[in-house]
């Protein structure tokens, strides 16, 4: 459905609920967002879903939202089908964050490296006794309270529930998730090596990134995809990336950015204990 419609309905929405409709948001692979007010003045992001009609991915990303409780992780409040043209699209309702994505925030600073982290791994460790593995932590999943230091991680869209069995076809070359941003086992489509530790690789990268200035497999005059070759192949992380570790004391970005899981963290609190032990 092209974004006009659901923009369309996002303002129907608004005027049968009683919302006020402020503006679009963004848009993603299966959705759009919107930001809309309650009568008492409060925002909430109203996002719609581009299929026309509720498919299995659907029902398990909201399924595993709503077994989610952290501070660190987007709160679903509600869930609907709404009917326009004969047609029943999902809309959900979650907590409005305004205070942009991690991506905005431009280079971090040691000490923002390690506060955020803290954070976003105590979210690991709660999502993955649940066995749930996110598989698209990136810069733009990962958004701010209005007070702009309070991570949330967002978009549940193509997440895996290890108890469940896999919506990715065996056969498929790559499995879901951002390339940029992927563990070389969702890069190989590897589904018995996919855990919690495929999400510890991407919030690695990640902050790595941000914070030293680049992605760690990157070689130099190297292009983007060439850096998700090297992943995808276990190529190893670069000098450069190892000598900044070293200059940032975050000792602990090494093993989260290994590129076989069994030399990284084991359980989610190993990876915490190291990360809160590091001097930076």
């Amino acid at each position: 459905m092209p974004p006009s419609e659901l923009e369309e309905v996002a303002r129907k929405i608004c005027g049968e609920r009683g919302l006020q409709f402020i503006k679009p948001e963004g848009e993603g692979t299966f959705k759009e967002t919107f930001q809309v007010r309650m009568a008492g003045g409060k925002s909430i992001a109203l996002k719609l879903y581009k299929a026309k009609t509720v498919t299995r991915r659907d029902k398990r990303e909201i399924d595993s939202m709503l077994r989610c409780n952290h501070k660190n992780i987007a709160r679903l409040l509600s869930v609907e089908t709404y009917c326009f043209n004969g047609q029943n699209l999902l809309a959900i309702t979650e907590e409005y964050l305004p205070g942009g994505t991690l991506g905005q925030k431009g280079r971090l600073t040691t000490a923002q490296c390690l506060a955020i982290g803290d954070q976003l791994i105590d979210a690991l460790c709660h999502i993955a006794p649940l066995n749930l593995v996110h598989r698209d932590i990136k810069p733009e999943n990962i958004m701010f309270t209005a007070d702009g230091v309070t991570p949330v991680l967002t978009d549940f869209g193509v997440v895996r529930v290890l108890s469940d069995s896999s919506l990715t076809p065996t056969w498929a070359a790559r499995g879901p998730g951002t390339p940029f941003f992927s563990s070389p086992e969702q890069l190989n489509n590897e589904k018995d090596l996919i855990d919690w530790r495929s999400d510890q690789f991407s919030l690695g990268i990640v902050l790595a990134s941000l914070t030293l200035g680049d992605h760690p497999y990157r070689l130099p005059g190297m292009p983007d995809e060439d850096v998700v070759e090297r992943v995808s192949s276990r190529g190893g992380p670069s000098n450069h990336f190892l000598r900044g570790v070293d200059a940032a004391r975050l000792p602990a970005l090494l093993r989260m950015a290994a590129p076989w899981p069994v030399d990284r963290f084991r359980k989610p609190d190993l990876l915490a204990k190291a990360w809160r032990s590091q001097e930076g």
